[in-house]
């Protein structure tokens, strides 16, 4: 038999959990606010592809260009020309539209890199986000494939790139953070003669790639330009740390003089979407968020 005051305390229960509850959403709700908030106060340049070729947002210019002849950048000229061998399509991306690289031969397309990536001389940090969707082993040609490179020179100097591996099955996937030629190959050695283990590399075997979804990557930097071999640079995949560059002495010379240019899908096979660049290394919890957002990235683009 329960007694007046039995009843009260059964009375509390739900309420009691509603108040958790209640308490819970509203401080996630805080947080989901504090971390969009921080992602687009960070943020330098967006390209959703969603109305077009050109960056929804870009602190330089937000043109896309393409080298009329095959990695010779003095031939470049603002729109896609690749003879629609690289495409926009208008339905198919993570949100509305993405670009389709269709041949690894396609001419070489790029968003120039001032002040699109927020580079500095002196400790140096930042982010780069890109979504691709493609099964590596069925869709890409023989050869190292590029889907991101961020240089003024070389792949290997001076240079951000993540690659699939030239074979295998399934294909490596790779980020690369090579300071200047000079510094991390101080021995002036052949490079092809420097193996995979002595080049500043983070590799992921068995990548989760695939042609039914879109795979998130995201590459971070911090403590460049000091001068220390306290650079580290980490890959993630669908917001999981997935492996780390760490131990080198990050040194990249881009100067006034060198144009930085955000190539994309070089020899790649596959469709690219919502390329973002934010001005600071986020953390794994903001790239979770990052990776959370999926199909509603649109919301840490400032507007107009």
């Amino acid at each position: 038999m329960l007694l007046v005051t039995d009843l009260k305390k059964v009375s509390l229960v739900p309420f009691t959990v509603l108040c958790i509850a209640l308490a819970t959403s509203l401080s996630t709700r805080a947080a989901d606010k504090d971390a969009l908030r921080i992602l687009q106060q960070s943020l330098t340049f967006h390209a959703s592809f969603n109305h077009g070729i050109d960056a929804d947002f870009a602190k330089g210019d937000h043109r896309l260009f393409t080298c009329l002849k095959p990695g010779n950048q003095s031939t470049a000229q603002p729109g896609l020309n690749t003879n629609q061998k690289t495409e926009r399509l208008p339905s198919q991306g993570v949100s509305g539209g993405a670009l389709q690289f269709k041949a690894r031969d396609a001419k070489w397309i790029f968003f120039p890199g001032a002040r699109n990536v927020n580079f500095t001389p002196h400790d140096w940090s930042g982010t780069l986000s890109v979504w691709l969707k493609l099964d590596p082993e069925e869709d890409l040609d023989p050869g190292f494939t590029d889907p991101i490179q961020i240089t003024p020179r070389k792949w290997n100097d001076a240079a951000f790139f993540i690659d699939f591996d030239k074979d295998g099955d399934p294909r490596d996937f790779r980020l690369g953070a090579f300071a200047d030629l000079s510094v991390w190959n101080a021995k002036n050695e052949n490079v092809n003669d420097i193996p995979e283990s002595k080049r500043p590399l983070a590799k992921v075997t068995a990548p989760p790639f695939g042609r039914q979804k879109w795979t998130h990557v995201v590459f971070t930097w911090e403590h460049f330009n000091t001068g220390k071999k306290d650079g580290i640079s980490k890959l993630y995949l669908d917001g999981k740390l997935q492996g780390e560059i760490k131990n080198w002495q990050q040194t990249f010379s881009w100067s006034a003089d060198e144009e930085v240019r955000i190539f994309l899908g070089i020899n790649y096979i596959g469709l690219l979407d919502e390329v973002s660049i934010f001005d600071r290394a986020l953390s794994g919890q903001q790239i979770q968020e990052l990776f959370k957002l999926n199909d509603q990235i649109s919301l840490i683009v400032p507007k107009h």
